[in-house]
């Protein structure tokens, strides 16, 4: 009886271990939402290149195709990655304002306008500190970033002082923008960048709260006339690449391995410095077209810091009601790491 139990929970353990090195032998093919526009500068040198990349690295037992177009919104990216919709996207947490209350620090206004320095340290501290609270539960973050800040667009009023902000009704992609323009008496108006143009086209706003390079890219520059540049920006946004993580499981160790090391911080420097690149050859573009472009005073910049401490302490007050004991000290890194102009 005892032999044949043993026997029996032998031929258990090699069952159970050759359908295990099936599964992970098998090519494995992820299903990607984009909507990003063609030849948008982000998905033609940052995350084509990485997705070509992963092929490469696994020795082509993970490919992934990109559908023909976006699974759900642009703002429900998570979600649909989530449930399987779709098995991995580029997304903007900043885009669903208060649900991701734990990476908010990286919307603050003033904190820097330097992606290629911002987007790999953001990586860094959240894998330091956020990644264990789990507060993307349901996805795999393959790499989770900042980019460069946002500024105001104005299609008929030039912003001069801080006061001209008010009444204005700007689109607003983010809590921080939105909070910015609420302490400031603007309107906000919360929604993607993929809804601008209309909302531009038809008078809906006054104008909005976004980068140079998204004005460009997606075809809004003949829709707005001035921007105002505020150094270390009025805020920004939180992005992200995530997997499924049912999908994620199907992938081998080795070649999960081998993808998560050129993702991460290093696909997080790779999307800040396209960022970057791509923001100084919008601006030229802008003023190329005619676009009054000034740089906020000194003296707008410390008017604008005393008025929006709040935006700061609010954050620290819900990282602290989500469970995050030291948001302060993350906060206070962050920012070392912007000054010392490296992500670590």
């Amino acid at each position: 009886m005892f032999l044949s139990r043993l026997a029996a929970a032998a031929a258990l353990a090699i069952g159970l271990s050759m359908s295990s090195t099936a599964v992970f032998a098998e090519a494995v093919t992820i299903r990607y939402s984009n909507w990003l526009p063609p030849n948008f500068f982000l998905w033609d040198k940052a995350l084509k290149p990485w997705i070509d990349e992963i092929e490469r690295v696994t020795e082509g037992r993970v490919k992934v195709e990109v559908l023909p177009k976006v699974v759900g919104t642009t703002a429900s990216q998570f979600d649909v990655v989530r449930d399987g919709l779709a098995d991995m996207a580029f997304m903007v947490s900043s885009y669903t304002p208060g649900r991701f209350v734990l990476t908010e620090f990286g919307e603050l206004p003033l904190l820097s306008s330097d992606a290629s320095t911002i987007a790999p340290a953001f990586d860094r501290l959240y894998r330091k500190h956020l990644e264990r609270y789990d507060e993307f539960k349901g996805v795999k973050i393959l790499s989770i970033c900042t980019i460069s800040p946002s500024q105001l667009f104005t299609a008929r009023k030039q912003i001069k002082t801080i006061h001209d902000i008010k009444g204005l009704k700007l689109r607003s992609p983010t809590s921080g923008t939105t909070a910015f323009l609420e302490n400031l008496g603007g309107v906000a108006i919360n929604k993607p960048s993929t809804e601008a143009f209309e909302m531009l086209a038809t008078g809906t706003i006054d104008g909005q709260m976004t980068q140079a390079n998204t004005v460009v890219g997606f075809g809004q520059t003949d829709l707005t006339r001035f921007a105002l540049l505020l150094p270390g920006g009025a805020s920004n946004a939180v992005n992200m690449v995530a997997i499924n993580p049912d999908k994620w499981a199907e992938i081998a160790p080795a070649d999960q391995e081998a993808i998560m090391a050129i993702s991460a911080e290093k696909l997080a420097a790779t999307v800040g410095a396209a960022y970057s690149k791509a923001e100084d050859a919008a601006n030229a573009r802008l003023k190329e077209a005619g676009y009054v472009v000034e740089e906020a005073s000194p003296e707008m910049v410390a008017e604008l810091r005393e008025k929006l401490k709040p935006i700061e302490q609010a954050w620290i007050e819900r990282a602290k009601a989500k469970g995050l004991a030291n948001p302060e000290e993350i906060l206070a890194e962050y920012r070392a790491a912007i000054s010392a102009g490296k992500s670590d």
